[in-house]
């Protein structure tokens, strides 16, 4: 039986969700009815867009009614209607995410498999009925597949790029980050994904998202992922750890990208930064300490 599990808890609390867009606006919920501040009417687009995005079943055809229509929207319908959908589907994440879970549905997918599979096409190979279904719903939503450790659901950020020129500039530049760590995440299973350049080059790009964009709705979104983009900077992953375990040395080529990093920026985007100066410090810090986790750089990295 296709499930349709929208729990009474989960709806709860997204109709008491404040969601506060970049534009200043305060709107009721992740699946608002409608503008709570606007004085003005909301245009017919924004309308129906509204009333599609209030079941998970029809994910999908918001995002689409989205992609049609956003044309027809003003830029603070539009705003609003992106941030809402994203909100839409991190909040029925955590379910989808259960529903791919299942042992049977786990298996199924990891007979027929293969890198960047795409949903639809992982739904066509497997075999039991009842997990077509789940991939089905799923693939309906708009999520797309991705491997971790597990097969889980993930939110397609490349997808929403086609809203980018009906949006704010601070949602141009989250859409384009957000793209960037779903097609590449930097972390996978508790190793690193990306190279030494990529993890400071995201870091640094995080950072200038936070400064540019203050006032950002998504600038706690971004504030978040400037600290986990930090902690990998300054300390690498579970399973790929910045310095080697048994000789506590920073590896070499994470000591070349951040070095060619900093040649590269210069003094001055090197003072305008407190990342860059952070990691500026913490190379001539390890150079005194011929590159070795002493105590004095666990002070350090403490103290970050």
């Amino acid at each position: 039986m296709r499930s349709t599990r929208w729990t009474k808890s989960l709806a709860a609390a997204l109709a008491s969700a404040l969601v506060l867009t970049s534009t200043g606006v305060t709107v009721l919920s992740a699946f608002p009815q409608k503008i709570g501040a606007a004085a003005v009417k909301p245009t017919p687009a924004f309308s129906l867009f509204e009333q599609r995005l209030q079941k998970p079943s029809s994910l999908g055809l918001a995002q689409a009614t989205l992609v049609n229509r956003i044309s027809q929207m003003t830029q603070q319908e539009a705003n609003l209607a992106v941030l809402h959908l994203e909100n839409a589907l991190k909040a029925y994440l955590p379910t989808a995410t259960k529903r791919l879970s299942a042992p049977v549905v786990q298996l199924n997918i990891k007979s027929i498999y293969t890198p960047g599979m795409p949903m639809a096409l992982a739904r066509s190979k497997v075999r039991q009925a009842e997990v077509r279904i789940v991939l089905q719903d799923l693939e309906g939503m708009g999520y797309k597949l991705v491997q971790d450790e597990d097969f889980v659901p993930a939110i397609p950020y490349k997808s929403f790029k086609v809203f980018k020129p009906y949006v704010s500039k601070d949602l141009q530049s989250y859409i384009d980050l957000m793209a960037a760590e779903s097609e590449q995440p930097m972390v996978a299973g508790g190793r690193l994904q990306a190279d030494w350049y990529e993890v400071i080059e995201r870091a640094v790009q995080y950072e200038d998202f936070v400064e540019t964009y203050k006032s950002s709705n998504r600038a706690a979104a971004m504030t978040e992922a400037l600290d986990r983009a930090k902690r990998i900077v300054f300390n690498g992953t579970a399973k790929t750890p910045l310095f080697d375990k048994k000789t506590q040395v920073m590896l070499e080529q994470a000591a070349i990208a951040y070095e060619n990093t900093l040649s590269e920026a210069g003094p001055e985007r090197i003072e305008g930064s407190r990342l860059l100066t952070q990691l500026d410090e913490f190379l001539v810090l390890l150079e005194k300490n011929g590159d070795r986790r002493t105590q004095a750089v666990i002070h350090f990295l403490d103290a970050l």
